[in-house]
């Protein structure tokens, strides 16, 4: 078939190029039969030919096989030839038309440029407009819409951008058809005609195994084709196809995914039996608890038609892209009547099936409706109308689907009810309006006997058809975004018929589902309210924007709304009932009050009061009738005293938005979001705070926490009114507190808040409308308050006039005033003068304690006091007149220094830290980092084999120790623990679920802080070292160390020798004596108490089992290497940090990573003793021979693959089990000192090999050293001083890191420079080096060089939800089953999997699209955090829903980095999960 596929292939190229103006279809007769008959018999051919779907060979056969032949039928000439031409002479439309994916960026502008608010850019068109300076709202779209950009309709300021603006000198009022001749007109019609016919026919055909008339079915193969639906899980859907198609779950998934996308997937390929075989399976396995999945078995040839009709239609939107002409013809076919008369068009034909097509399909055809019928306004609106025809049915059609709304043709509501002409046209000619309502109103059947809707029967099908029938309410919002500023008699017509339906809606919510007390029996299931609720919230807005059309068409319509809907919280309600109240006669608006709150009948007559308040009344009704008065009471006084309002007061849009935010400030200080989430927004979900919120508020900016708060001016606090109508209950108690609380601080008295502007004057008002005839029935009331207000005025003239009897009552009031402020003064002063007394008090008793304990006071002082003679006796002074750390001539601790007693958190009993008494342990937690590293690609190492004795200089792993600075008793924490594990063991295996530690891997939380942890470090006493006055140099100590080192290792091997065969077959060939004063058949006595070795073994164990990630095994010679490498780890880690923050190295560190280090540090110089000496020893000798070659130790890396900080804390620790047999004499200072100086060398010497680029660095180490270290043989180096620049800056960290190792293991402080942030000459003398590091080597250069000899080496779709590692950098598919990896046999998201790959089970990502920062530890473990992105506001925005431009705060970022150089990440997660337990129960693992 395939080489007769392509010989077909050749022959039409052929063929096409030798007829290609005279084509037979330009002569035949009856092209739609030619064309079938084409499509008959080389569609099968392409598509379907197996199991699986060949998208190459389509992609390649398709455009030139069946696309081809129809772009030469259309130009009437070579295609690439007469489309280039079309492209040319076309006028393109000013329409951007840019159709938006799932999460792509959109842009509205904030200024009043747009009609409403679903205009929107894409980025390029908002890139080139004037939008770009104003204020803007970014979102992500959902999918389905396209830019606005060229609009006209859709902005009132700036329609185009730079790349749509019209030329002026092009006529827009052309028709686009005039640049084509007839005969292209015709051959286009024909050709289009056609092929969407065929798409039509095929994408709605029903049929599984027969074809429309013209095709026909070729062969006997069929497919099982399995189609989506948004009932089923995928877990669910995965499970059935592994059972029913006998697939892998790779496969499975794969399935799954391709139908979720899709809409659509083959599952099984073969004859009819075999297929329906599958089918049934499918059905059997998913109708047990919903309806069963779709599935059909459809003939190939079927399955390869609509294949073409999708890439028919994707043609068919590229094709009129080179034209607008060819655009106009495609919609000219697509709304043509059929011989059927209505409805009978493609595009109906399409729109009246689109819920029995699959996804792929829908999306396909409402794209092309986009790019076509949607960019053409001439089509648009013939479009739009038989949208607003069709309406109903299609409504009915997506509430009887499952999909969601983005994949209805529902969805293109939003592109026609938001244009102004097109709504208006579409509720006068069609009854838009009316036929929305009660198309909603017949999808809620369920009512009572009142005719009240009812939702407390719904079954959870109904409840879900209730939830897509709310969309009808966003269609309705649409429609009435724009208001008319022009009524034409029709139009009012339709509007008030509108209005009638939406009357009747709100009649049947009147009273829906009343919850009502039940007395006498217990209620077990609460009422249904939550749909009730929903729609009345729904339908608020709506609601308001119904008032606004009725302000402009007839008042008493909205005045009846206002009463009886409740809407006195709008501030449109709050104008509608100030108008109304003054515009009827009082007496009829509160009776009209009494009735609303159902108090008629108390205030009806005497009787009724007296017998309301009997003492024998009910107290629950007196209650209600209290607070119904209450509330009609305060609506009253809102609606009488509230009159800052345009249309009531003489104010401005602007005042009333002032006088909002000065109330919502008075309640508390506010941050941005809140302000604007409590102000009323406009038809462009705009408050405008943004123009008046600088005249009345201060803004005070956030912190590296918080967010950015507006405070109330002090000066607007007078504006203040405690019936502002827009408070509840709750609002209007906390305002009133709040301004009590702020007055009395400033010693004010409260008063009103103060009223607008009305007119000049009430009296003057009253005397004009006394004379009104259309008020002749009040007009004796008005002539009585004007006689009442002038008799008041005269008896304050005549008041005046008498001052002894007013200054009488006025110094009266005066009097009692002044008497309240000078008893308040008085109980002040006497509350001063009671504390001054307990205070002398307490400072006596202070005083007398002292003295009766001069002794003791006396000798802690000294102990404290560094200027006494006690200290002086170990001060530096004696040895040196500069403190060191490291050395013969290092600070030695006296016995107070040494001196340390610490209290148990657990059971408080003091204890001293010695070698001999009880163990005392810190809380510490150990995990795996990738923190420091410079390579993340390195894959990790098989922990069974791996040899970690030499660190890699790019640090790709590490081990990190942390710990919150608690101390406790280690008998205290084994108790502690035991009891943690027994509460685990009990409790039920069912009600197991994850929490923030897993006792299984040894965590618990820290008894005080409830800090993670998992495991315990031991506190061990400074060791006291003594000091001889002569010690060897560098050269007569190497010479002395590899004496001992063969020694030694020949002792090893004849010891292995023996083990292995019995017989010593090394005696007398290797035997090297050892020299004077080394005893190789020495065993050390343990100096610690046994406590304290089983917390050394324990702490061990705990860095060995998880640094590697192995099982625990104390005995494994990996031990110590874990322990030391954590050491080194946690000291560099650590240095980067204070680097990173600009904090000097000594004195700025929190006392609990104080506590860690120093606790770290000793127990590496400790662990030895609870390991195999021998196995310690040979490490000992395998490090030193990286820096002094030894022929007998094998597989000695290149000093270019070992991190020197690691190597020389390595050495150090391992040291003492070396040192422990010599008893000559030698000192532990000076093997450190000398340790040092080789490590630096060998570490100058990297730096000048991987520094500095050049011929000499890739010549053989051992002959390059000595040019190096002589600056003879670098080239391309400007200058000594830029070399001398470049080594001291690679040279720093580990120097500083160096200084921290020796100033905790050895208890030397910190000289006062290195309090600081720099200094480089105190760093290197507290380390007994000299400021110029290279003359470490001209001092011992005749030793070096042969030293340097040693190395043997010189030479889709977009992601949903797109996560960035913060760590590595890398991009990530989150939450997609299509990214799942299996990890360790359980198949988890590509976060989870990354952090195992790049952090050591630890990660740190942001979340793009919700501006999330995701904290990942292991599979279970993760929280949210604030990212550290903030708006203008000082606000973060996470899920983008306000939409602000976000900037990068560098405070919040170094915050997050903080944590992760710290290692607290885990604990972080920690602390968020016992604060909140939802946490608890999200499966991480998955993201």
């Amino acid at each position: 078939d395939l080489s007769e596929l392509k010989a077909d292939v050749k022959k039409l190229h052929s063929l096409l190029l030798r007829y290609s103006p005279r084509h037979k279809w330009l002569q035949v007769s009856n092209l739609p039969k030619e064309v079938y008959q084409h499509l008959a018999c080389y569609v099968p051919k392409i598509y379907c030919l197996g199991p699986n779907l060949n998208p190459q060979n389509e992609d390649l056969l398709a455009p030139l096989l069946l696309q081809s032949p129809l772009e030469w039928y259309l130009c009437g000439e070579e295609p690439s030839v007469g489309l280039a031409k079309l492209e040319q002479n076309n006028q393109p439309s000013q329409l951007c038309g840019h159709v938006f994916k799932v999460g792509e960026p959109t842009y509205s502008c904030r200024y009043n440029c747009a009609a409403d608010p679903t205009c929107v850019l894409c980025m390029q068109c908002f890139l080139g407009s004037v939008h770009k300076e104003h204020r803007y709202r970014m979102t992500t779209s959902g999918g389905g819409g396209f830019c606005d950009c060229g609009d006209t309709e859709a902005w009132k300021k700036g329609p185009y951008c730079q790349k749509h603006e019209p030329n002026i000198s092009d006529s827009s009022q052309k028709d686009p058809l005039a640049n084509l001749s007839d005969e292209m007109i015709a051959r286009t019609y024909n050709v289009f005609s056609i092929i969407l016919k065929y798409a039509v026919d095929m994408l709605t055909w029903e049929k599984e195994d027969e074809l429309p008339e013209g095709l026909e079915a070729r062969g006997d193969t069929y497919y099982c084709m399995l189609f989506n639906d948004e009932v089923h899980t995928y877990e669910q859907v995965i499970y059935t196809l592994q059972k029913a198609v006998n697939c892998t779950q790779k496969e499975a998934v794969s399935f799954a995914t391709t139908v979720d996308r899709d809409g659509r997937k083959s599952v099984r390929f073969g004859d009819f039996q075999f297929c329906e075989q599958a089918k049934s399976v499918i059905v059997r396995n998913t109708s047990r608890q919903t309806k069963p999945l779709r599935v059909q078995v459809m003939h190939s040839s079927v399955v390869a038609h609509q294949c073409f009709a999708l890439k028919a239609l994707t043609w068919l939107g590229q094709i009129i892209r080179y034209s607008d002409a060819l655009r106009r013809i495609l919609c000219q076919v697509g709304l043509q009547r059929g011989p059927e008369g209505e409805n009978s068009s493609l595009v109906d034909t399409l729109m009246l099936c689109d819920s029995k097509m699959w996804k792929g399909a829908r999306n396909v055809y409402h794209q092309l409706f986009m790019s076509s019928l949607l960019m053409d306004t001439k089509y648009k609106k013939l479009f739009a109308i038989q949208f607003a025809k069709n309406y109903e049915r299609l409504q009915n059609d997506y509430v009887k689907d499952d999909h969601d709304r983005e994949f209805s043709v529902t969805d293109l509501s939003v592109q026609m009810f938001t244009v102004p002409s097109l709504a208006r046209m579409l509720i006068t000619e069609e009854n838009l309006m009316t036929t929305i309502i009660r198309t909603f109103m017949d999808h809620l059947r369920h009512r009572d006997l009142q005719g009240h809707f009812q939702f407390e029967r719904y079954t959870a099908q109904q409840a879900f058809k209730f939830r897509r029938v709310q969309s009808l309410i966003g269609d309705l919002k649409y429609v009435l975004i724009s208001r008319p500023t022009e009524w034409t008699d029709q139009l009012r017509e339709k509007y008030l018929e509108s209005f009638d339906a939406f009357l009747e809606l709100l009649k049947c919510m009147q009273g829906m589902d009343p919850v009502v007390r039940q007395v006498g029996q217990h209620i077990e299931m609460e009422p249904e309210w939550e749909a009730a609720f929903t729609l009345q919230m729904k339908l608020t807005h709506i609601i308001s924007m119904m008032q606004e059309w009725c302000a402009n068409v007839c008042s008493q319509y909205a005045f009846f709304l206002v009463n009886d809907s409740q809407i006195q919280k709008e501030p449109s309600g709050h104008v509608q009932s100030c108008a109304g109240a003054s515009m009827m006669d009082p007496n009829h608006f509160l009776m009209i009050m009494l009735s609303r709150f159902e108090l008629y009948h108390i205030f009806s007559s005497a009787d009724c009061r007296k017998r309301c308040s009997r003492e024998n009344a009910n107290k629950d009704v007196v209650q209600q009738n209290n607070t119904l008065i209450e509330e009609m009471l305060h609506l009253v006084i809102m609606i009488v005293g509230e009159r800052y309002t345009a249309g009531v007061g003489q104010v401005e849009c602007s005042d009333e938005i002032r006088r909002e935010i000065v109330h919502q400030l008075c309640i508390r200080s506010m941050a941005h979001s809140e302000l604007v989430k409590a102000l009323p927004e406009n038809e462009n979900k705009e408050t405008g705070m943004e123009r008046v919120i600088d005249s009345v508020a201060s803004f005070k900016k956030p912190g590296v926490t918080g967010r950015g708060l507006y405070k109330l001016r002090p000066e607007c606090a007078k504006m203040f009114n405690l019936y502002f109508h827009h408070y509840s209950r709750a609002d209007q108690s906390k305002a009133e507190e709040a301004q009590r609380k702020i007055k009395r601080q400033n010693g004010e008295d409260s008063a009103p808040g103060e009223a607008p502007a009305n007119t000049p004057s009430i009296l003057a008002l009253l005397e004009t409308l006394q004379n009104a005839p259309h008020l002749e029935v009040h007009k004796d009331m008005i002539r009585w308050i004007l006689k009442t207000v002038a008799n008041i005025k005269t008896m304050r003239e005549c008041t005046a006039s008498a001052p002894p009897s007013d200054s009488s009552g006025h110094s009266q009031e005066e009097t009692v005033r002044d008497k309240d402020k000078a008893e308040r003064k008085r109980k002040a002063e006497m509350a001063r003068l009671r504390r001054e007394k307990i205070m002398a008090q307490m400072s006596e008793m202070q005083r007398h304690f002292i003295n009766e304990n001069k002794e003791l006071f006396q000798q802690s002082l000294e102990e404290l006091d560094p200027s006494t003679s006690s200290t002086l006796e170990h001060s530096p002074s004696s040895c040196d007149c500069t403190l060191v750390c490291v050395g013969p001539r290092r600070w030695r601790a006296g016995g107070s220094e040494r001196r340390q007693v610490v209290t148990c958190i657990l059971c408080q009993e003091e204890q001293e830290i010695r070698t001999d008494g009880k163990a005392m342990v810190l809380a510490a937690f150990v995990q795996r980092s990738t923190v420091m590293s410079k390579n993340r690609k390195r894959p990790p190492h098989n922990p069974d084999k791996y040899d970690p004795l030499f660190m890699h200089p790019d640090l790709s792993f590490g081990t990190h120790t942390g710990s919150c600075g608690h101390i406790m008793h280690s008998h205290c924490w084994q108790r502690y623990f035991e009891a943690v594990q027994a509460k685990e063991q009990r409790r039920q295996q069912r009600l197991r679920v994850h929490t923030s530690y897993n006792v299984e891997n040894g965590e618990f939380l820290c008894p005080l802080c409830e800090c993670l942890s998992n495991t315990v470090i031991p506190l061990l006493p400074l060791t006291k070292i003594s000091c001889s006055s002569e010690q060897p140099d560098l050269s007569q100590w190497l010479n002395i160390t590899s004496l001992q080192m063969k020694a030694l290792l020949s002792a090893h091997r004849k010891a292995k020798a023996a083990d292995a065969d019995g017989v010593d077959d090394m005696d007398g060939v290797n035997d090297c004596p050892p020299p004077d004063g080394f005893k190789l058949d020495y065993t050390p006595k343990n100096p610690y108490s046994s406590t304290i070795k089983e917390m050394l073994t324990t702490f061990g164990t705990a860095s060995y089992k998880v640094g590697l990630k192995v099982h625990p095994n104390e005995q494994d010679p990996r031990v110590p290497i874990m322990c030391w490498g954590s050491c080194a780890y946690t000291i560099q880690s650590i240095e980067r940090l204070l680097v990173d923050e600009e904090k000097p190295l000594f004195g700025s560190l929190p006392c609990r990573q104080d506590d860690c280090l120093s606790s770290l540090t000793r127990f590496g110089s400790a662990c030895w003793t609870v390991s195999s000496h021998a196995t310690v020893q040979n490490h000992f000798i395998r490090l030193l021979a990286a820096l002094v070659p030894d022929p007998r130790v094998e597989n000695t890396p290149c000093i270019l693959d070992i991190d020197m900080f690691h190597l020389l804390v390595s050495l150090v620790l391992s040291h003492p089990a070396v040192f422990s047999l010599d008893s000559s004499g030698l000192s532990a200072d000076t093997a450190q000192l000398h340790f040092l100086h080789l490590v630096t060398v060998a570490h100058i010497v990297q730096i000048l090999l991987t520094s500095v680029a050049g011929e000499s660095l890739i010549l053989p180490l051992h002959k390059a050293a000595t040019s190096v270290l002589c600056f003879s043989g670098l080239r391309e180096v400007n200058s000594g001083w830029h070399l001398w620049r470049c080594v001291k800056a690679g040279i720093l960290p580990y120097l500083r890191a160096a200084a921290m190792f020796f100033h905790y293991l050895n208890g030397a402080p910190a000289p006062p420079e290195l309090h600081s942030v720099g200094e480089w000459e105190a760093l290197c003398g507290y380390l007994c080096l000299p400021s110029n590091l290279l003359q470490l080597f001209y001092n011992n250069r005749e030793l070096m060089e042969p030293l340097l000899h040693g190395c043997p080496k010189s030479e889709g779709d977009k992601s949903r939800a797109p996560t960035l590692c913060l760590v590595c950098g890398a991009m990530l598919c989150s939450q997609s089953y299509c990214c799942q990896t299996e990890l360790e046999g359980e198949d988890v998201g590509a976060c989870t999997a990354h952090t195992f790959a790049c952090g050591a089970g630890v990660g740190i990502f942001l979340r793009v699209r919700e501006s999330q920062v995701l904290f990942l530890a292991g599979k279970t473990k993760g929280c949210f955090y604030a990212p550290p992105y903030l708006d203008d506001y000082g606000e973060t925005d996470q899920g983008l829903r306000r939409g602000n431009p976000l900037h990068l705060c560098q405070e919040r970022y170094r915050k997050i980095q903080k944590l992760w150089r710290q290692h607290s990440i885990t604990e972080e997660i920690g602390h968020a999960q016992e604060a909140n337990q939802t946490l608890v129960g999200i499966d991480w693992q998955h993201l």
